[in-house]
């Protein structure tokens, strides 16, 4: 009772896989996987990446967006008198009339403390081109280097390290000797002078609280570069005696 209804025939393809239905079906969901990934670690990055941002989650005013030096090792070749590009000067001005604009001017000078978070960061060259900016700009400004731990100001200037801060709060040098003209006219330098054992003490002390008022009325603006804020407590201590960090 069995027979042949109908011979079967070679297909001329395969049934299976279907090559273009599978190629179609993983480029659709690895497309979605891809977004759905990126938007996932776009989610957990909570890093800072634009000034809007600044402002939105810190409370803080944006005074400047300043470009990266690569080689950090010669930073201090990229100064303001020494022939940066436009674009380099151009963000230092642009720093420079926000900080202007942002302390009122009073009857006498301003104190301003530059730190970063961590070393290497680019804070004495910011307080140095800082520094020069304003001094273009026909302010009298003295740059005081306050990291006595680890100081940069001298190296970046090709100056002498001492008489300086330290030695002027520990008593054995005098402002008028630790002082010195810088590169540009109407900027002065105060160098951090010899390591002392107990900077943060120093920094505390009321002798330099003093110190700091006077030179206030002497110059227009005071720069003060300070240690990185995670590292040691100094930059706190100098904080809380200037008009603005």
């Amino acid at each position: 009772n069995i027979r042949v209804v109908d011979p079967a025939t070679v297909p001329r393809s395969p049934v299976s896989p279907r090559k273009s239905l599978n190629l179609l079906l993983a480029l659709f969901g690895g497309g979605i996987f891809a977004v759905g990934l990126a938007f996932f670690f776009e989610y957990l990055d909570n890093r800072v990446k634009s000034p809007e941002e600044i402002k939105n989650y810190l409370g803080l005013p944006f005074l400047g967006l300043v470009p990266a030096i690569k080689d950090k090792d010669h930073a201090e070749d990229a100064l303001l008198h020494r022939g940066v590009s436009h674009q380099f000067a151009e963000a230092f001005r642009t720093v420079r009339t926000n900080v202007l604009f942002s302390l009122a001017e009073g009857s006498g000078g301003r104190s301003v403390v530059v730190t970063s978070t961590a070393p290497r960061e680019g804070k004495t060259l910011v307080a140095s081109n800082l520094s020069i900016a304003l001094a273009q700009a026909g302010q009298r400004v003295l740059l005081v280097d306050a990291d006595m731990r680890k100081p940069r100001v001298h190296e970046v200037f090709g100056a002498k390290q001492a008489p300086g801060l330290s030695n002027v709060l520990v008593g054995n040098a005098k402002a008028s000797e630790s002082v010195n003209r810088g590169p540009v006219e109407n900027l002065w330098l105060l160098p951090a002078g010899v390591h002392p054992p107990n900077p943060a003490e120093l920094l505390n002390s009321r002798r330099f609280k003093d110190f700091l008022a006077t030179l206030e009325e002497h110059f227009d603006w005071v720069i003060v570069d300070s240690p990185p804020v995670m590292a040691v407590s100094d930059s706190a201590v100098i904080a809380h005696l200037a008009d603005g960090v």
